[in-house]
């Protein structure tokens, strides 16, 4: 049997008022919908989905985001929106049309297949891929004109010149990776040179150069470091190849490194996900004005009162100490929530008076139970991810307490709960369960 945690009480946020950034912490931020909005919306929503459970999207914080992304570059700095892993899980075409609508001129996957099914969903657009090319992959990248990066020449080394080539004829053109200190991908800046002729050799097109910030937001001395590497590497390319440079990710955005080059290179920051969960760094991302996007709403499927004694879930790792109020929530570790958050790790959040009822038990395949501090109301709303920066709750708050990243938090979930996209309130669309497609 695993250890039995018995002590009664309720779980809270513990950033204060008076701490920097309490504000947007509780969820009153530009575009955080208000409890009554939201209860409003929920009730709306598990009526129309016949469910008690569901992903919401806020679209208009996309919008605030991509507002605050602008006011932090430079004022001849594109964007070039991240959107993989579906968009950070929020729900990859549905972003993708709102970044389209705020004036975003080009947008980057992890992967070819991704880049593929947003040209099949008529997405236009400059799509790069960040994976590195592989020579199995040249034939999907021509065929629907994509920008694959590439690190070396290896895969367009093999080729015939004709199938380096797009549908109307032009050039493949590529992105180069260069490497400045994260030691995955990328050219060494000593070889650049030397890939740079080989692509010239083989009529292929430089659509752009960059690198990838390694360190976190507080570490801003290490990332200047590579930037100036960079900088020095493309310097020759810039002037006589007219290359266009990006480096600044969500990272870069809140540091202000690289915001000056021609692009920038969001991708969490777009949905309002920190890109660390440690406090100081996420405090300068909550002031630069970033609003989490994906919450998790859902009402107890079923409630009881259960005397002290009562063991609680597999493994009877929890034990009522007292009369307590045990909830369910249908939605479990197939749906995305880890199962590292059961016996109090994780919260969730009675909408109604801001409450934290701590999980009880081990979060199982389909199902959460929860201890609330009373009977809940018919049809009262909880909040199972919120879209603030909970310091229990959030995805940022969740990935602090597991030692995890704060894009596997939304990233993690899968399709067996419908996502509910809104604007202002109110429901622009609904993927149905099983449904959704990225």
């Amino acid at each position: 049997m695993g250890a039995i945690i018995n002590k009664p009480g309720t779980a809270r946020n513990s950033m204060t008022e008076d701490e920097p950034g309490a504000e947007s912490a509780s969820g009153s931020a530009s575009g955080s919908p208000t409890s009554s909005s939201l209860v409003a919306l929920a009730t709306q929503a598990f009526l129309e989905l016949g469910a008690p459970s569901f992903i919401h999207v806020n679209l208009d914080a996309v919008v605030n985001n991509i507002n605050v992304l602008k006011s932090l570059s430079g004022p001849n700095t594109g964007i070039m929106g991240v959107v993989k892993g579906g968009a950070y899980g929020s729900g990859l075409m549905k972003v993708v049309d709102v970044l389209l609508q705020e004036g975003v001129q080009e947008l980057a996957v992890a992967t070819v297949a991704e880049g593929v099914y947003l040209r099949k969903h008529g997405v236009n657009v400059p799509i790069t891929i960040l994976g590195n090319l592989l020579a199995c992959e040249v034939e999907a990248v021509t065929s629907h004109t994509l920008t694959p990066s590439i690190s070396w020449a290896t895969a367009l080394v093999s080729q015939p010149k004709h199938k380096l080539l797009y549908p109307d004829g032009s050039r493949l053109s590529v992105a180069i990776n260069i490497d400045t200190g994260m030691s995955r991908y990328g050219v060494q800046p000593a070889d650049l040179p030397q890939l740079v002729q080989q692509l010239q050799q083989l009529d292929v097109s430089i659509n752009s150069m960059y690198t990838h910030f390694q360190s976190a937001i507080t570490e801003k001395e290490k990332n200047q470091k590579q930037l100036d590497i960079f900088l020095q590497a493309t310097e020759p390319y810039k002037v006589n190849f007219r290359t266009r440079l990006h480096v600044a990710a969500t990272t870069g955005c809140v540091q202000g490194l690289a915001t000056h080059l021609d692009l920038i290179r969001p991708g969490g920051a777009i949905t309002g996900l920190c890109s660390g969960s440690d406090s100081e760094g996420c405090q300068q991302f909550i002031r630069c004005g970033f609003q989490p996007a994906f919450s998790v709403v859902a009402q107890p499927s079923f409630y009881k009162l259960l005397p002290a004694g009562r063991y609680i879930g597999y493994d009877a790792t929890y034990q009522t100490h007292g009369d307590e109020w045990i909830a369910n929530f249908t939605t479990g570790w197939s749906d995305g929530i880890s199962r590292r958050l059961s016996n109090g790790v994780g919260s969730v959040k009675r909408v109604k008076t801001g409450e934290l009822c701590p999980i009880v038990g081990r979060v199982s395949m389909d199902s959460i139970t929860a201890r609330l501090p009373e009977a809940p109301e018919e049809g009262e709303v909880f909040q199972v991810i919120t879209d603030d920066f909970d310091e229990v709750t959030s995805a940022v708050g969740m990935a602090r307490n597991l030692g995890a990243a704060v894009y596997e938090m939304p990233g993690n979930w899968s399709t067996r709960l419908a996502r509910v996209f809104s604007t202002s309130g109110k429901i622009v669309h609904i993927s149905h369960s099983l449904d959704y497609e990225c």
